[in-house]
């Protein structure tokens, strides 16, 4: 994946925090010194992190974790980023400030504070950078787990992390599932139509949006089914859009109710670009939800905006 610039130097733009670290050094017990000068500076709020991120973001164009995301949401991603740890330990890079996560469409997505150079002995990896809170939750879930360790309390193991799943996602049984092949065939159509005329589509929402895409559901799940060029050329992590429909968030309430809805970024829990607000309208068949049109924009929504994207989604129905 192309980033924007991967060599940025986090001491060199934060003058003030460097030198306010610099000055505190000496009253950090071990423990603390043993870490990275960037993590003690954030976990000691010295280096405030909101603004890091934005400012690591914009530098390197890379995507971002919320800091705001649950601990029930963490959970689910334990078992697959323990699976991606096996995978590729034969990679020494791995640290509690660079973890594996998981891999998708041939690519491994890595989580850490800063982009490391060691990260590009590995082809086809995406770079999301992680707020310390959640690195050192993976970093006891993975880096320390030991495999007979996992022999041993596999049994245990499997009942905490279905503790923090939804159960129900693993075998849905829900209104909006489709239960016969004609269904099934009509809601395929919907698919190829959008997949057919994307380009002008995304023609059409750029000129209300900066960026477009469309998320079909798949098992009750939020997913990317296409993005605009600008959006693809960026490598933006499709993984953030993934959203869990039976829990409460923005896609949550436009599944239900069939309305349009305008949120800001920060409630989705997603940093793009500039972007500050997302329209979303729900992509129908009949009285049935089968995913949503997504328009972003750095400024206020109007009602324009929204009326063209629920035209884009009759038209596509």
């Amino acid at each position: 994946m192309n980033y924007l610039n991967t060599t940025v130097n986090w001491e060199e733009f934060f003058i003030q925090e460097a030198l306010e670290l610099e000055e505190k050094m000496k009253t950090f017990d071990q423990d603390s010194l043993n870490k990275s000068k960037l993590r003690i500076a954030l976990e000691n709020n010295i280096l405030e992190w909101s603004k890091y991120e934005n400012w690591f973001c914009s530098e390197t164009g890379c995507s971002s974790f919320k800091s705001n995301i649950t601990p029930s949401q963490l959970e689910g991603f334990v078992q697959i980023a323990q699976q991606t740890y096996e995978t590729f330990s034969n990679h020494d890079i791995w640290d509690e400030s660079l973890i594996p996560l998981f891999t998708w469409d041939q690519q491994i997505f890595v989580m850490g504070l800063h982009y490391p150079t060691k990260l590009m002995a590995i082809e086809n990896h995406v770079f999301i950078l992680a707020p310390p809170h959640i690195l050192s939750f993976f970093s006891q879930k993975v880096l320390a787990l030991e495999i007979h360790e996992m022999d041993e309390k596999s049994d245990s193991m499997t009942k905490s992390m279905l503790d923090g799943i939804d159960m129900s996602l693993l075998a849905p049984k829900i209104d909006f599932s489709i239960p016969h092949a004609k269904e099934q065939q009509e809601k395929n159509a919907i698919w190829e139509f959008i997949s057919e005329r994307h380009d002008e589509y995304s023609f059409e929402a750029k000129k209300h949006f900066s960026a477009y895409m469309v998320l079909e559901i798949s098992q009750s799940k939020t997913k990317v089914f296409k993005m605009d060029p600008d959006l693809e050329n960026d490598g933006i992590n499709k993984f953030i859009f993934e959203y869990n429909l039976i829990g409460e968030n923005p896609f949550h309430k436009v599944f239900q109710t069939g309305l349009s809805e305008s949120f800001s970024l920060t409630q989705l829990g997603i940093t793009i670009r500039n972007y500050k607000y997302a329209c979303i309208t729900a992509l129908q068949r009949g009285n049935q939800v089968v995913g949503f049109l997504v328009g972003f924009k750095e400024a206020h929504l109007s009602e324009k905006d929204q009326s063209l994207l629920e035209d884009l989604a009759k038209e596509s129905a």
